[in-house]
């Protein structure tokens, strides 16, 4: 059976640069459509169903909920492609849908222009999104440092999970195999139902501990993990979510800059991004750290960052009322502390893109409510999403961080 649908947007699949936005609804009757992709020759690129439409269903009665809806915003290689929109239904079975010729010309304004459009810098810069076909992780080339570190501290690690058996061993291999740090690492389960408990015990005696019980959610896992290690003021902390992975030596490296740097409070680095099979499938090239610029929206990548014990001590830790935008809530409270805080030219750690995680999945409503929460205490007012992204702090940020991705990959030099 051939699912029927629309595409809303583009009018087009000739399209005028290389990002594509791909909006519109699609069923089939009476099953629900649960997962969506576009396969080109080289790649899959996955965007997100079950978007609520009940126009739909309420001018289609065969649609089978008010859930058809879909999107997908993906960097489309340059060049002419036979490409396949495919659904899954909720029995796992894929159905091609359409079989478009997409078309994207050859870029000639570089991102980092000042004739780049503001739009597309904003959506795709710094995205979560895939922009090269899946590879295989290229290791971190760390600097090897010329004199002993002073006393390096210890780093407290704990991972808040919930039904998350498909990444979970990767996640925590990731970062057992961390050498030569201090290393205390926690798991805080929310009582999960796939077999990440059992995972979890074949991993007694490696970890530290780890705990299965109900919670109220993420910020209330990682307070709860927390509780449980103890440390100096200067010492180290971090939290790494269950479908994330660091890079080989991220700690070591860490501990010795957190050393070396004894009046810094917050170090973070750049982020990979990984698909559902830890393949690498884009890396985000972020410009030395601007205060100004956190205060407007948050590019600090979660996975990648680690801070003081006694920041934390000194602001009371995550606030639970947050459930997505926890991480840039805490960051502001430590900024609004005094917390000095750098960026790392280094890639620390992979965030995973997939389907079903808890950013995908929240960010359309909870995630925005928070964003503009967050956003009106810190401007004074909320501000719209065009004043938003077409901030000149925001553009001049985004074009610098377009700069470096264009020295490191074409001429193998990577920003200070």
């Amino acid at each position: 059976m051939t699912p029927q649908i629309h595409i809303e947007a583009p009018d087009s699949f000739a399209l005028p640069s290389r990002y594509l936005r791909l909006r519109g609804w699609c069923f089939l009757p009476g099953t629900p459509l649960v997962r969506m992709k576009l396969v080109l020759p080289d790649r899959e690129l996955f965007g997100r169903a079950r978007i609520f439409r009940p126009d739909v269903r309420a001018v289609f009665p065969t649609a089978p909920d008010d859930f058809s809806g879909f999107e997908l915003w993906a960097l489309i290689p340059s060049g002419q492609h036979q490409a396949e929109l495919q659904f899954m239904d909720s029995d796992g079975a894929w159905h091609t849908a359409l079989k478009p010729i997409l078309s994207a010309p050859r870029a000639w304004r570089p991102a980092w222009s000042s004739l780049s459009r503001p739009r597309d810098l904003v959506e795709f810069q710094l995205g979560a999104r895939a922009s090269h076909a899946p590879r295989s992780i290229v290791p971190e080339q760390f600097p090897k440092p010329r004199t002993p570190a002073p006393a390096r501290p210890k780093i407290a690690v704990v991972t808040p999970s919930f039904n998350q058996r498909p990444y979970l061993a990767t996640t925590l291999d990731s970062v057992l195999s961390q050498a030569g740090v201090d290393l205390t690492y926690l798991v805080q389960d929310g009582g999960s139902t796939d077999g990440s408990v059992e995972l979890l015990q074949q991993y007694t005696g490696r970890l530290t501990a780890w705990e299965s019980a109900p919670d109220h959610g993420q910020a209330e896992a990682v307070a709860k993990g927390f509780a449980c290690t103890t440390g100096g003021p200067d010492d180290v902390m971090a939290w790494l979510n269950s479908d994330d992975v660091y890079l080989p030596g991220a700690l070591a490296f860490v501990a010795d800059y957190f050393a070396r740097h004894p009046n810094v409070d917050v170090v973070y680095g750049q982020r990979v991004l990984i698909d559902e099979h830890t393949q690498e499938v884009g890396r985000w090239f972020l410009p030395p750290h601007d205060d100004d610029l956190l205060r407007l929206n948050d590019y600090v990548p979660q996975e990648a960052m680690f801070w003081r014990r006694r920041l934390w001590d000194r602001v009371g830790g995550l606030n639970p009322s947050f459930k997505f935008a926890m991480d840039w809530d805490l960051l502001l409270r430590f900024q609004a502390a005094g917390a000095r805080i750098r960026r790392v030219p280094y890639f620390l750690a992979c965030f995973r893109i997939h389907d079903a995680q808890k950013t995908s999945a929240q960010m359309e409503s909870l995630g925005h409510q928070e964003i503009d929460t967050l956003r009106t205490q810190t401007q004074g007012r909320l501000l719209t999403h065009a004043e938003v992204e077409n901030h000149p702090r925001l553009l001049s940020y985004l074009r610098r961080s377009a700069w470096q991705e264009f020295l490191w990959r074409r001429l193998g030099i990577r920003g200070r």
